[in-house]
């Protein structure tokens, strides 16, 4: 028998995710996704007219040369992280990073112990290799499915407020970009040595 940790994950929004090997048989214990990394995204603001306010000021900021040494003088001095710091554009969530180096044909049994740790499961099946059997209680898929229309519902709002990307790379995960987020943020997005960065992933439709 064998276990690997695949993620220790980060409270109840993102369980630990575990590989364990027993008798030939490959069992992924927990599929979860990064709920928390929702922190990161703003929210839409509650008056829509509101929207291309923001937008326009965002553009002209980048627009205006001295803006840019503003921002660099800005970013130097580290302040508190406030709402205008966040990215404003639909969310994506981070997966489980270390999952990405198994090859899903050969996982042979998924258990699902909480309705959080199924959040990531349509990532995983929407690879043409995988083959394995799920195991959870009724209650769980029960409740993981009500979850997931939650997000799907929540990331169609995001699309008509912000539109849909116009490729399948966000501006903001763009190095110019992702050098003008606060510190922590960007920290977040790209964990030790831009190693999560390639977990991230739009919502499944």
């Amino acid at each position: 028998m064998k276990l690997t940790l695949l993620s220790k994950g980060d409270g109840f929004h993102f369980p630990p995710c575990y590989m364990l090997v027993l008798c030939g048989y490959h069992i992924l214990l927990e599929c979860p996704v990064d709920l928390s990394a929702l922190k990161i995204f703003s929210p839409i603001p509650s008056h829509s007219y509101q929207g291309p306010d923001v937008e326009d000021s965002v553009s002209l900021a980048r627009s205006d040369p001295s803006s840019d040494e503003r921002e660099q003088k800005r970013r130097k001095v580290e302040k508190p992280l406030q709402a205008k710091d966040l990215i404003r554009a639909e969310p994506w969530f981070k997966m489980v990073t270390n999952l990405h180096m198994w090859d899903s044909s050969f996982i042979d049994i998924v258990i699902i112990s909480s309705p959080i740790g199924m959040l990531g499961l349509p990532f995983l099946t929407r690879n043409k290799n995988f083959s394995a059997k799920i195991y959870a209680t009724e209650v769980t898929t029960r409740i993981g499915q009500l979850m997931m229309e939650d997000l799907v519902s929540m990331n169609m709002e995001f699309r008509q407020f912000y539109g849909p990307e116009e490729s399948g790379f966000p501006e903001w995960m763009k190095w110019n970009e992702l050098e003008l987020l606060p510190t922590e943020l960007r920290n977040i997005l790209m964990g030790e040595d831009g190693a999560t960065l390639g977990a991230w992933q739009p919502l499944y439709r």
